[in-house]
């Protein structure tokens, strides 16, 4: 291994916690990318039908509370702000962009970036609110959401050529990923990376807002309300998965020095692969497009569809990742990504200023 490569490693001192939380996003994305190849029974369907709905909003709310952990530590050094937002943005817009570029190998995934990014380049903005106008824009725009009736009612078209169209379809109207649903999770996330999204006191609140969140839920569907894709409804359901899997986490990860010898290692052997996973989860999440368009190109006979395509998806794309992680360390995407967005140069002034 060179040394560039060594000083590319994730880093000892990485969030534990918040590295599993995006690696168990990365890894429900990748296995409800595998269900098109084969027809699931009832009761495994809907399992999946759930790990589906926690990977979007569970990257939405990772993202914000790590621009919330950076907004905190610029904030304490009394440094330049600028060049964090600057970077946060152009590292939103970049993808976006390398969402259109996977939307073009045309398979059956439904990409996230470009709303996912369109989130990020609105909390770049945002990020250095006071924490209480955080909180009110989020609730502001978790209950718009009560108007929004676009999705369903309008085709996911989506294209460059009509940027104006291209907005309204990735702000509004998609019914797989849209800002209005991500927008107020990421929010949430930007407001536990500001307070301290580790503190005993902010995993319990977590937890509690996305039992509130599962109960508001039940009580749409009760009331007859829609439940369709991207409406009020399915956006609670979303917030309760993300916000009580994220704080679920959490607690273990904080738990696990407090615990025994057996409980401390059972905890970390089951998120430390996650973590690593995690580490390089854009670069997965292009990966997997590539995989399937290999796969599905081949003749029928050579890799029939069944649950083995779906077992070889599934393995394929997790050992790559894992392997890479370990054995290079930053993913190849994550690597142009930073280099683009100059996190090296905003990093270096602020340490300077903090100097």
């Amino acid at each position: 291994m060179s040394a560039a490569s060594r000083s590319d490693a994730p880093s000892p001192t990485r969030d534990l916690g918040l590295d599993a939380a995006r690696g168990i996003a990365i890894v429900a994305m990748v296995v409800a990318h595998a269900v098109p190849w084969f027809v699931a029974p009832q009761p495994l369907r809907a399992i999946i039908g759930q790990v589906n709905d926690l990977a979007s909003p569970l990257f939405a709310l990772v993202m914000g509370v790590s621009a919330g952990l950076v907004a905190r530590r610029v904030v304490a050094a009394r440094a330049p702000r600028w060049p964090t937002v600057a970077q946060f943005a152009v590292r939103a817009v970049l993808l976006v962009v390398i969402g259109e570029l996977l939307g073009k190998i045309n398979i059956w995934i439904a990409v996230v970036l470009q709303p996912l990014g369109l989130t990020a380049l609105i909390g770049a903005f945002v990020m250095f609110l006071r924490v209480r106008y955080v909180a009110v824009l989020a609730v502001v725009l978790w209950l718009l959401q009560l108007l929004n009736t676009y999705p369903g009612n309008e085709p996911n078209d989506a294209s460059w050529r009509h940027p104006a169209h291209w907005l309204h379809v990735y702000v509004l109207s998609d019914s797989h990923y849209r800002v209005t649903g991500l927008l107020p999770v990421f929010l949430l996330g930007l407001i536990l990376g500001r307070v301290g999204h580790c503190r005993p006191r902010v995993l319990r609140a977590t937890l509690a807002l996305g039992v509130a969140a599962a109960a508001a839920w039940v009580i749409g569907r009760a009331l007859g309300w829609s439940t369709y894709p991207g409406r009020f409804v399915d956006n609670t359901h979303d917030l309760a998965l993300s916000a009580i899997v994220f704080a679920l986490v959490g607690m273990a990860t904080a738990a696990a020095p407090r615990a025994g010898t057996v409980i401390r290692a059972l905890i970390r052997t089951l998120l430390r692969p996650v973590a690593t996973i995690g580490t390089v989860a854009l670069s997965l999440y292009a990966l997997q497009f590539v995989l399937i368009k290999l796969l599905v190109q081949h003749p029928v006979g050579w890799l029939p569809y069944g649950w083995k395509p779906a077992v070889v998806f599934i393995v394929t794309c997790l050992l790559i990742a894992w392997l890479w992680a370990r054995l290079i360390g930053t993913g190849p995407v994550e690597w142009v990504v930073n280099l683009l967005s100059g996190r090296r140069l905003v990093r270096r002034l602020g340490q300077r200023a903090a100097g």
